[in-house]
């Protein structure tokens, strides 16, 4: 058994409540209750935890686990039997006969979480429940500081306040104030990532409940209201998530944990949403499932954002990429071949030629050479990684998915204008053969693609693989190339970033920011390109067979995270959850594995 397993409930406002199997808290970003903040996605860890001391046959049990320096106390991790993460989080304990099953829910629009205990065996006499209380942002473990917790009881339900920030708790019992600290919670995830992680925190008092009935329920709210029940939470989070017909019935199920109103996470924990990672994911994580309103409206959102022909990194912040842009036109173009919608494609094609517009005028940071695209500074593509003033992959040049991206565009618009009977115009026609034949000129060498073209770079990546994936390939025969993917790149879980034979490849994500960074894109397997090397596989005639059993390791997962190590045994690594790795694999197994209608 996994106790530091972990575990994650969202809801549609960015919220999320989250630990490892244990209770043991092992991240920063870990918490019971922690709430987004403002119209940005950072977020607030309110309600770090709630423990719990059962008196059973006049004996003390404490079902909490915690890191401090040089020690586990309490050792609530022992009386753990099992658990189950899906389709809720349920964890089974053992109190010398006594069987307590703690299940969790989240509300699916509110920051409500409701948790039950079911109880077989002789009653406790009492529960004590703590709250541990934090109010501080989920990236910065605190000590001890001047905290004003404001305590309002209206009848059994008390409120915690601290500024505009506040937790309600409602248990039926008694609530005895005490107002003390707890010291040196260790966070051992991010004692490993060289970040902070060492925390004190704030102990309000505790609740007693004394002759609880079974099973019993504690509420918690961080926003407006309270949820009515365990039964009623749970009905509607289940009736939320996302589902589909056929296989990883799981998967799609828990893919849900990336949306939001109006836009989709990229990672948990410490993302929020990126325009390259929603355009990615949209196809699996909304078109798929069906969330086609959801899809029409983050694209509308998205199209909107377009400034001066560019579509922003990210939506918090005006940074560009060299290629958000163009994701943005391959996500409208799938949104279509779903929908058949010819009036979100009509409201929105202005924009995709602003944005064709934009790259064949050229601005600071792309710009054409000849009809390709040449990428003018370094950390534009996906392979960004960067720390300090060292850019582990700054790929400056011509980028091969970039301009596979570009002529995928022009043949999206060229598409888009003959399914609304409008007249392309003829510049941008007569580029798209333009580029096929430029593009085969300056990328490829014998059997290989180059990864970038001026400076010329003939590292093995997987980045190529774009040039036979896209609705639109500037590619058509894989398998002339794929010969060095399936014997350096592929894995169970993914692709490797980069040849294990390559002098640059880092085959561990581990360390400090520094050499995690540098193996961010030089090693690490990325479970997402599974997807791309599916689709190129399968039109290449590679058998859905044999690339069903190649991911069998990757689809089996209980969760899916950013990384793997590009080693054996390939151990997760990065954010927890990613949202292009459950898009793409979600994605490629229905519309290549599976060959649903689209």
């Amino acid at each position: 058994m996994n106790y530091n397993e972990e575990w994650i409930l969202s809801n549609m406002n960015g919220s999320y409540s989250s630990s490892s199997a244990s209770f043991a808290n092992l991240r920063t970003y870990h918490g019971l209750c922690v709430k987004r903040s403002g119209e940005n996605y950072e977020r607030v860890v309110v309600l770090s935890k709630l423990f719990e001391e059962f008196t059973v046959n006049g004996k003390k049990f404490n079902l909490d686990t915690n890191y401090y320096r040089g020690v586990i106390y309490p050792e609530g991790y022992k009386l753990l039997e099992g658990y189950e993460l899906y389709p809720i989080p349920a964890f089974h304990f053992k109190l010398e006969g006594v069987s307590v099953v703690k299940s969790i829910v989240m509300d699916p629009q509110n920051d409500w979480l409701v948790i039950r205990y079911e109880i077989n065996g002789d009653l406790p006499s009492s529960i004590f429940l703590h709250p541990l209380l934090a109010f501080r942002n989920y990236h910065r473990a605190m000590k001890r500081r001047d905290l004003n917790v404001k305590i309002v009881n209206n009848n059994d339900l008390y409120e915690f306040w601290s500024g505009e920030d506040y937790v309600m708790i409602q248990t039926g019992g008694n609530f005895v104030q005490d107002s003390d600290w707890y010291y040196n919670f260790q966070y051992p995830l991010d004692m490993e990532r060289g970040s902070n992680y060492e925390e004190d925190l704030y102990h309000p008092g505790h609740f007693e409940i004394k002759s609880p009935q079974a099973p019993f329920e504690v509420k918690i709210s961080c926003s407006e209201g309270m949820p009515e029940s365990f039964k009623h939470v749970k009905a509607r989070m289940l009736m939320a998530q996302s589902s589909s017909n056929g296989g990883l019935i799981t998967i799609v199920k828990k893919s849900t944990v990336f949306l939001t109103r109006d836009d989709i996470i990229a990672g948990f924990y410490w993302f929020g949403p990126w325009s390259r990672d929603t355009m990615v994911s949209m196809p699996g994580l909304l078109l798929v499932t069906r969330r086609r309103r959801l899809a029409k409206k983050i694209l509308e959102k998205y199209g909107a954002m377009i400034h001066g022909g560019m579509l922003p990194a990210t939506v918090t912040a005006n940074n560009l990429s060299a290629d958000s842009s163009l994701w943005f036109i391959y996500a409208l173009y799938k949104y279509y071949k779903y929908t058949a919608e010819k009036s979100t494609v009509k409201k929105l094609y202005p924009a995709v030629l602003n944005i064709i517009n934009s790259y064949i005028n050229g601005n600071e940071h792309v710009g054409l050479e000849g009809n390709l695209i040449r990428v003018k500074e370094p950390q534009l593509t996906w392979m960004d990684a960067r720390t300090d003033n060292v850019i582990f992959t700054p790929r400056t040049g011509l980028p091969v998915e970039v301009n596979a991206l570009w002529y995928n565009a022009l043949a999206t618009a060229k598409h888009f204008a003959e399914e609304l009977n409008l007249k392309f115009p003829e510049n941008l026609s007569s580029m798209i053969s333009a580029i096929k034949e430029e593009f085969k000129e300056k990328f490829i060498e014998g059997n290989h693609v180059l990864d970038t073209v001026d400076p010329d770079d003939r590292s093995l990546r997987p980045n190529f693989v774009f040039a036979f994936s896209l609705p639109f390939p500037v590619l058509d025969n894989f398998s002339s190339y794929s010969g060095a993917v399936k014997a350096k790149l592929l894995t169970g879980y993914g692709l490797r970033s980069l040849s294990p034979d390559d002098p640059k490849y880092v085959g561990k994500y581990e360390g400090d920011q520094y050499h995690r960074d540098m193996a961010y894109h030089n090693g690490s397997v990325w479970p997402w390109l599974a997807g791309p090397y599916i689709t190129a596989a399968v039109k290449s005639g590679i058998s859905r067979n044999e690339l069903l059993e190649q991911f069998k390791p990757l689809m089996s997962l209980r969760t899916i995270p950013e990384i793997f190590d590009g080693d054996e045994p390939h151990e997760q690594r990065g954010c927890i959850m990613q949202a292009w790795s459950y898009g793409e694999i979600i994605r490629a197994y229905y519309e290549d594995l599976q060959l649903i209608e689209k």
